[in-house]
């Protein structure tokens, strides 16, 4: 992230919204999305060695959470993005660290290095395709820092107006209890589901996600959610959702936050 993202978090650190004083908010992830040219190769290279040690300093002070990035490995026609960095915080006076890390990274670099980092970040992606997304954890269970993921399962839902409460409910009831079991067995590392804290993207409501080390647990996983939900728990949720709107994407994390490249 770049320059861009600096004075966008300027922005949005005025636009938060107020939260419900009868529940705990969850984290906050701050996510970056870039369309490449010629491939990621370049952009997570150019990440790692321009503000990589910037997000392992906010990470070892215990201001991010956790980070990295991760590249989509299934790909639709529409696909608006194909590199996503992701940092995760738990509110929004850390999402203030963030912007004082970038702050002061600016402020260590001469013109010239400035001028040559942004030359080298055009170069790498196609003009006018970055976006972010700020959302807000609803469920996050993102297992032993340890271990740390291979892949993310992402599944995209959309509500119909005023109907978002509900399937927040829904995931809690019946499939919060479901991945939960199949974390306590080691089939999966951790998963979440997240709404938009700063709303912009009309295509999506919710994401729910679990994340693993083998792509052969999403076979597991499947047949765990085929046996727990009932025919009376489908007609209760799918009348809230716009089906047509449900995408779903796996990701491969390609670096994780506090390790080096090429662990």
């Amino acid at each position: 992230m770049k320059r861009l993202i600096s004075c966008a978090v300027l922005v949005l650190l005025g636009l938060a919204p107020l939260v419900s004083a009868q529940e705990e908010p969850g984290p906050i992830t701050w996510f970056a999305l870039d369309t490449t040219k010629g491939g990621s190769r370049n952009l997570i290279g150019l990440t790692l060695k321009d503000d990589g040690p910037m997000y392992d300093g906010l990470l070892s002070s215990g201001s991010l959470s956790s980070w990295g990035i991760a590249i989509p490995i299934t790909h639709r026609p529409d696909d608006s993005w194909n590199y996503m960095l992701w940092a995760t915080m738990s509110d929004w006076g850390k999402v203030g660290d963030l912007q004082a890390g970038f702050e002061a990274l600016f402020a260590s670099r001469t013109p010239e290095e400035m001028a040559a980092s942004q030359k080298a970040y055009q170069e790498a992606v196609v003009d006018g395709s970055h976006h972010d997304w700020i959302v807000r954890h609803q469920v996050y269970e993102p297992g032993a820092r340890e271990v740390g993921p291979r892949y993310f399962n992402t599944s995209y839902w959309k509500t119909k107006p005023g109907m978002e409460p509900k399937l927040t409910a829904f995931y809690k009831d019946h499939m919060q209890p479901v991945f939960e079991g199949l974390r306590a067995a080691g089939t999966i590392l951790g998963y979440g589901i997240f709404t938009q804290e700063i709303h912009g993207d009309r295509e999506w409501s919710h994401v729910t996600w679990y994340s693993i080390t083998d792509l052969a647990a999403i076979d597991a996983v499947g047949k765990a959610l085929d046996a727990a939900l009932t025919e009376a728990d489908l007609a209760e949720v799918f009348p809230i959702m716009e089906m047509d709107a449900h995408k779903d994407q796996v990701l491969l994390v390609v670096h994780l936050g506090g390790t080096t490249p090429e662990e």
